[in-house]
């Protein structure tokens, strides 16, 4: 089979599921880019970067609020290569880089348990806002850096033991990122800029973007909505200087923005569907690009590799999820691995078919209460695949 036919069935299937997409409001406008080893299939943009307070269409050049993509595009990589290089000890537990660290489960929970999300920590918590009452009916207080945030995390009750269970967490890669700054000795944009996008040739992927980019974002909520109404929920964030206006050049995540200025390791990352493809071909090279090398072939191997055993269907990585989480759809191979992000990011990376897949959407703009792209994207990823195969 000719690789131009199968292109044309993949551009078909995307522009009938994107098409579908806007048209049911599942997002207002994103942009996709599927490649197979080197060959680009497809690269378009659909709908609008931005609707209120006035529409601006998207571009294959609009730049992403990438959201928890950082996780694993940043974070993870930089922490596993200073495993690599023997800066950082996969086995190593939490606390011996946290020397003031004061909570029981740092003195358990290791690196890998935190890469893995089984180092029992909770999914999230608005660190810059006061915590939840502990015993004695004391609050932790609000955290203004992510240093403290750290603290805070680290002092505090973990809801299970390390390594029973998988718990999605931003606060555990929220850890890894100040560690990872730690260790590297430079802070984490520096440092994830030096040691994965420059190499890569990521050119429009970086935290922090700044004024003059601004233009070619796409908008995510209009002010902090979504966890005003959370705070509010737990009785929070009276008298908070709340974002109020569309959210667009800036981190949407709260703790990301209000605690490191955009630059956290659990969120915070900007980039286009071009950049990520860049990335998603250098994971199937076994994390080289052109000759330049980011993750050694076997750490790569083991960052892909089940590192939840038994612990529930669908396994996680070191950074990663892998095949069996549903958002990769039922056509993915069981070698596939990849990740989203709430503001309506994804990126898919299936070895067995030489495939990367990323969708970039502002699904969150101009509010972040719908979940549709939750059915979105496998059914995407099937078609894609499913146009792939022929």
């Amino acid at each position: 089979m000719s690789r131009e036919p199968a292109a044309r069935r993949v551009r078909e299937a995307v522009r009938v599921h994107l098409t579908a997409g806007l048209a049911a409001g599942v997002f207002p406008g994103a942009v996709v880019a599927v490649a197979r080893g080197p060959h680009l299939l497809v690269h378009e943009a659909f709908g609008y970067a931005q609707v209120i307070p006035r529409p601006l269409p998207a571009t294959r050049e609009t730049v992403f609020d990438l959201a928890s993509l950082t996780k694993p595009v940043a974070t993870a990589t930089v922490v596993l290569q200073l495993c690599a290089e023997g800066a950082l000890d996969l086995a190593a537990c939490v606390a011996s880089y946290l020397p003031r660290s004061r909570g029981a489960w740092a003195a358990r929970a290791t690196l890998r348990h935190l890469l893995a999300h089984t180092a029992g920590l909770a999914a999230w918590e608005m660190l810059y806002l006061p915590g939840p009452r502990r015993p004695g009916g004391r609050r932790a207080p609000a955290c203004r850096s992510v240093a403290q945030a750290v603290a805070r995390i680290a002092a505090g009750p973990a809801p299970a033991p390390p390594g029973a269970r998988i718990e999605y967490s931003d606060l555990g890669f929220i850890v890894l990122g100040h560690i990872a700054e730690r260790a590297a000795g430079e802070p984490l944009d520096r440092c994830v800029r030096r040691r994965v996008l420059v190499p890569l040739g990521m050119r429009a992927t970086r935290f922090a973007p700044p004024a003059a980019w601004r233009s070619r974002c796409a908008a995510t909520e209009a002010g902090n909505a979504y966890e005003r109404s959370k705070a509010a929920a737990l009785g929070l964030g009276r008298g908070f200087r709340w974002r109020t206006r569309v959210i667009r050049g800036q981190v949407h995540d709260g703790n990301a923005w209000h605690l490191g200025r955009g630059v956290a390791g659990h969120a915070g990352l900007f980039g286009t569907a071009a950049d990520l493809v860049r990335f998603g071909a250098a994971m199937l090279a076994g994390g080289a690009l052109a000759g330049v090398r980011i993750l050694p072939a076997p750490v790569l191997a083991e960052a892909t590799r089940d590192q939840t055993p038994g612990l529930g269907p669908a396994a996680r990585g070191l950074g990663w999820a892998l095949g069996g989480w549903p958002f990769a759809g039922r056509r993915a191979s069981a070698r596939a691995y990849g990740h989203t992000g709430f503001t309506g990011t994804s990126i898919l990376i299936d070895p067995a078919r030489d495939l990367v897949v990323v969708l970039l959407t502002n699904r969150v703009h101009p509010r972040a209460d719908s979940d549709a792209i939750v059915g979105f994207r496998p059914a995407f990823h099937d078609a894609v695949i499913g146009a792939l195969d022929g």
